[in-house]
């Protein structure tokens, strides 16, 4: 396993999305990006981009923001020219990951590289922890292009990797 030290990281937070299902913006639901940034810290995450979408999203976050290319129509061409962009190894995180704690964010970032399971059995490649030689997939798919890394399975905490893309997943998972 090629293990990173969380300074050598960087971490993108993807906070783009319309969030039309959800019907609110999920980027600024139960403490939003600033959470997200904040655990990233605790962690040892020097380096933080959220990546906002649009361009007059960018006022909305603190830190390094960055908004889409206008050639990016799609979140997998934005993944692609990520990667483009960073080098080094690359921590994705969702702005619905509503769960994700100090522990969970650990775990990942002690992988070695992978996509984590969550309490389901589920990939959930938003939470991909790419190494810094990791080359993505070719496919059209966002699980297409992380599929060359292995799941992750955590013996505990396998829940903080869910993320919600609706308000009743939302309400069925904090209902348990």
């Amino acid at each position: 396993m090629n293990y990173n030290s969380p300074q050598q990281f960087t971490a993108v937070i993807l906070a783009g999305g319309k969030s039309s299902r959800m019907g609110q913006d999920k980027s600024l639901m139960f403490g939003g990006v600033e959470r997200i940034r904040k655990l990233c810290k605790e962690c040892g995450i020097e380096n933080i981009v959220t990546l906002c979408g649009s361009e007059d999203r960018v006022s909305m976050f603190e830190g390094v923001v960055w908004p889409d290319p206008d050639y990016c129509q799609k979140l997998p061409d934005v993944i692609r020219w990520v990667h483009l962009e960073i080098a080094g190894p690359i921590q994705y995180i969702p702005c619905d990951a509503f769960d994700l704690d100090i522990d969970s964010l650990q775990s990942l970032l002690q992988s070695g590289g992978g996509v984590p399971l969550d309490s389901n059995s589920k990939r959930q490649p938003l939470l991909a922890n790419c190494p810094a030689d990791f080359q993505l997939g070719t496919g059209e798919s966002v699980n297409s292009l992380f599929d060359r890394l292995a799941s992750v399975a955590v013996d505990s905490g396998a829940d903080n990797y869910s993320n919600y893309n609706e308000e009743i997943q939302l309400k069925d998972r904090h209902q348990q």
